[in-house]
């Protein structure tokens, strides 16, 4: 009896640090796709695709998911964002598309 106790009680340990690191992993996944987001609004707005300044457009992105932007870099025809959200960061680039050579 005391064995199946502590067997039942060490299952259900392992299952709540499982699901606490696939939590994690699924909370840094959704930070990372809010980041490239945040760049391709970002790029859309420094080509004039989309009204206002490349920074806001991300800023709005970011706030959508409950993320702030740490910075916020313009280099050349790109854009790099980086975001946190509790405690995790994503960053992401994103530009003008290349143009292919013929």
């Amino acid at each position: 009896m005391v064995l199946a106790l502590g067997l039942i009680a060490a299952l259900v340990g392992l299952s709540l640090a499982l699901f606490s690191a696939s939590n994690r992993y699924l909370q840094q996944a959704r930070l990372d796709a809010l980041a490239e987001n945040a760049s391709i609004a970002a790029a859309d707005a420094l080509r004039g695709l989309v009204a206002g300044t490349p920074c806001e457009a991300a800023r709005k992105v970011a706030l959508s998911g409950e993320s702030s932007i740490i910075s916020c870099s313009i280099i050349g025809t790109d854009l790099l964002i980086k975001l946190e959200n509790d405690g995790m960061q994503a960053k992401a680039r994103a530009g003008e598309p290349e143009t292919p050579q013929n």
